[in-house]
């Protein structure tokens, strides 16, 4: 549990507040380290252009569990003003974790990250909340939703008794299905597509105030074949002629295209964007999700927010490579949505296990 009192808790509550920051790196800009010393707190207000922002995922939040209203206000601003004070504009909120909600919603039950208990109304509007402090602290929220994940486990008894996806476990209808023991929505069928989009539209005209909508890099939870196959097999009876792969990545650029009409139509001036895998082989043929195609073409989203959580010595992943390849791609495909770079500052002080030969630039790299 994550207390905002005390000093080891200060120096925790700010790692976790720059755990995502995003850079803007317009196309041409160069790439550059912060100078040693540099102090974030420091900066002064973004630039025109620029975005600075930070995730609020529920793994922050569950620290909340069983809160008063009193306490949830108290705990907020105080995270708002930090988030004010490192400079930063916009807050990435993730009010749907699991196909659940931290505000009342007639789609998807109340999350658990408040009560401890899916389903369990904590006898306030959190969400509410979040706006009114963001507001008063001069920040923006975007709410930050996971399409298709449903649960950690695959035991139906865990989820609420009220929740959309239990009716379907019970049908057998091929609305969930289960992959390294979680729980997602098929995203082969059009019929979770418009469950997704009707939350999203439910979200967007209750919460006006909502300055943007953004999704990460949860698309297909494995690229094994037989997690859709009676879905291609039937795509493919009707005349079908995409190999997998292909037909993966178009439906998921279907579904995408239809989120961002949606959030278009709910609220015109709505931010949609998407913070995919950082790795695009992996995000093409993994995740079947067509990246360059959505930073290329317009209607999928207004900004691109890789998750470039590498260190300049990653054995496979260098940043700075990774970071030139995405601005080349967008120079060479004439970008209709802005880019920009998740940054892994959470890593700072510690050792990357997944980094090789990089492993320890962490804790050894002075600036």
């Amino acid at each position: 549990m994550l207390e905002l009192t005390g000093r080891v808790a200060v120096k925790r509550i700010f790692a976790l507040l720059l755990a995502a920051l995003l850079a803007l790196l317009c196309v041409g800009c160069a790439v550059q380290r912060p100078l040693p010393g540099q102090n974030p707190a420091a900066r002064d207000a973004a630039p025109p252009g620029e975005i600075r922002a930070v995730w609020l995922s529920y793994y922050e939040m569950s620290q909340a569990a069983e809160t008063t209203r009193a306490q949830f206000v108290a705990r907020y601003r105080e995270v708002f003003a930090r988030i004010k004070a490192f400079g930063l504009d916009v807050v990435f909120v993730q009010v749907r974790p699991f196909a659940d909600s931290i505000y009342p919603s007639e789609v998807f039950p109340w999350s658990a990250v408040l009560t401890g208990t899916q389903g369990q109304d904590p006898g306030y509007d959190p969400l509410a909340i979040l706006l009114e402090l963001a507001q008063a602290a001069g920040l923006a929220i975007h709410a930050w939703i996971n399409p298709f994940r449903i649960a950690k486990s695959t035991d139906p008894a865990k989820l609420a008794a009220q929740h959309p996806a239990q009716a379907h476990i019970k049908a057998k209808d091929r609305w969930v299905l289960e992959a390294d023991g979680q729980l997602y929505w098929n995203p082969a069928l059009p019929e979770t597509h418009a469950l997704v989009y009707a939350g999203a539209r439910e979200l967007l005209q209750n919460y006006p105030a909502l300055a943007g909508l953004h999704i990460d890099d949860y698309f297909y939870p494995t690229a094994a074949p037989a997690l859709d196959a009676a879905e291609y097999e039937a795509y493919c009876a009707a005349g079908g002629a995409l190999a997998l792969g292909a037909w993966r990545r178009e439906l998921v650029s279907q579904f995408v295209a239809g989120l961002y009409r949606t959030a278009k139509q709910a609220n015109p001036a709505v931010v949609f964007s998407i913070s995919p895998s950082a790795n695009i082989e992996k995000d093409r043929d993994e995740m079947f999700a067509d990246v360059e195609r959505w930073l290329r073409e317009p209607g999928y989203c207004d900004w691109m927010l890789p998750q470039v959580y590498f260190g300049f010595a990653h054995y496979k992943l260098p940043f700075a490579e990774v970071v030139q390849r995405w601005s080349a791609l967008a120079e060479e495909t004439h970008t209709a949505a802005r880019l920009a770079f998740g940054l892994a500052a959470y890593k700072c002080g510690e050792s990357d296990p997944y980094a090789g030969t990089g492993s320890e630039e962490w804790i050894d790299a002075a600036d």
